[in-house]
């Protein structure tokens, strides 16, 4: 048994394959992480197999002018296997500067011969050393067409490039798409009170060499870099805390709990937002959290993650939003309608969404946001509140919902400035809705709108 086969597979194979999986078979980078690591054996392997995959999909659009400025065959017409390798080499030879250019293009061809295709190894090496030779690569001239510069600046597709200054105006827009590309290797968590504290789970991880930090937003969240994998953090497994982002946790906050109130997750997978929500009211010693989700794969997620963190104020079912349950019509204090949407607001955390939607799907989640937030808002008692939130930057999805609840549901907007962090005021918390976004805040983009329903 040679040393590659002890050792599982290397990370250059584990990166393409995961390449493959993305751009070939079209699945969920996250899925697709969880499959292939785990055969991949050495923790520097693993890392280094990471940063490939990742960075290969936050810089594809980028990487794919670059090639197509040096091969003759475009990408779109090389064979999946030949485009993951050599998107996985300009990767190495152009965003990572401890890796010899040599090494890496003499992967490439090892790569090219092991996947059969020894016929196209010298057009690999070929395309992999002019890569590596050229000095400069001519980028699109950003006088002339600014948009085409931008995309390929921050490979982002010009669809959302156009969509984003259209909304936000180029220099937001550019601080954006700056920030997703800029990602740390830095999750935030956030603690459970009924069963630890903040100091003593900041003591802890400290103890074991990984940087903590205080939250940005909110007293129970801390941000913590220099891990392998959160899981393997220590009191994961005792359920000391969650993982979730600061951006995120205002929408829990925005919904004021204080204490026994019946509060129903409609889209709650993975969690964090019922587990938040669950562990607010058990500190209180009263209220109880109904989740819901639309498969079961996604109720058994958030039944495992419930278990971990120890909470039994919990009730998990199957079923679908957009169709209404009339026995629990205006049953409910609180409901939490994080609905559906394009994912827009996350893609430094999974850059794939960026290059598969279209705008055709941005119309249709518009469309199911509605019929989702039309049911919400009729299982909100009168008096009750009802928080709609999405991850996204969107504005035809947030400020369309948003204009949904307050004209055709019956529900008014409530300020927001009561409940989320004065680090997050705007102009737009006084009526009731938070847009935040990467590049600006120190969060992923994510929106949250209160509203109450008329007594």
């Amino acid at each position: 048994m040679d040393t590659e086969e002890k050792q599982g597979m290397s990370a250059r194979e584990a990166a393409v394959k995961m390449l493959l999986a993305v751009c070939k078979d079209k699945q969920f980078s996250h899925v697709v992480k969880s499959s292939y690591l785990d055969k991949v054996g050495e923790k520097r392997e693993r890392a280094l197999a990471t940063r490939l995959f990742e960075g290969c999909l936050e810089r594809m659009i980028e990487i794919d002018y670059i090639l197509n400025l040096f091969s003759k065959t475009p990408v779109k017409k090389m064979k999946p296997v030949i485009a993951a390798i050599l998107r996985m080499t300009v990767y190495q030879l152009r965003f990572m500067n401890k890796i010899p250019a040599g090494a890496a293009c003499n992967e490439a061809v090892k790569l090219t011969k092991k996947y059969g295709f020894a016929g196209l190894s010298g057009f690999v090496n070929g395309v992999a050393r002019n890569v590596a030779r050229a000095e400069e690569i001519p980028y699109p001239d950003r006088e002339k067409n600014e948009t085409e510069y931008l995309s390929v600046r921050y490979s982002m597709p010009s669809m959302i490039v156009e969509q984003m200054t259209e909304q936000y105006g180029t220099e937001i827009s550019e601080a954006m798409m700056a920030a997703f590309l800029n990602t740390k290797n830095e999750i935030s968590v956030r603690c459970m009170m009924h069963t630890t504290s903040v100091d003593k789970l900041k003591k802890c991880l400290a103890e074991a060499d990984i940087t903590v930090e205080d939250g940005w937003y909110s007293e129970q969240a801390l941000r913590i870099s220099g891990m392998d994998a959160p899981e393997r953090l220590p009191l994961f497994a005792e359920g000391a805390f969650y993982i979730q982002d600061e951006s995120s946790m205002q929408a829990v906050l925005a919904a004021g709990l204080t204490g026994g109130e019946r509060v129903l997750d409609l889209c709650a997978a993975p969690g964090g937002k019922t587990i938040m929500s669950a562990d607010v009211l058990a500190e209180f010693g009263n209220g109880t959290v109904d989740a819901r989700d639309l498969t079961g794969a996604k109720v058994e997620l958030i039944k495992e993650n419930m278990k971990r963190c120890r909470l039994n104020n919990v009730s998990v079912c199957q079923a679908d939003a957009t169709v209404f349950c009339p026995e629990e019509e205006e049953a409910y204090d609180v409901v939490l309608a994080d609905v559906p949407c394009s994912g827009l607001g996350i893609l430094g955390k999974k850059p794939d969404i960026k290059l598969f939607m279209t705008a055709e799907q941005e119309n249709e989640l518009c469309v199911l946001q509605k019929k989702i937030l039309k049911n919400a808002a009729r299982y909100v008692k009168p008096d009750g509140v009802l928080i709609f939130s999405t991850c996204t930057w969107n504005k035809e999805e947030n400020m369309g919902g948003y204009k949904f609840l307050k004209e055709t549901c019956g529900l008014f907007p409530e300020s927001l400035e009561p409940f989320v962090s004065k680090k997050l005021w705007s102009e737009s918390t006084k009526d009731g809705y938070l847009q935040m976004l990467p590049g600006v805040h120190e969060t992923d983009g994510f929106f949250v709108a209160r509203f109450r329903k008329k007594a």
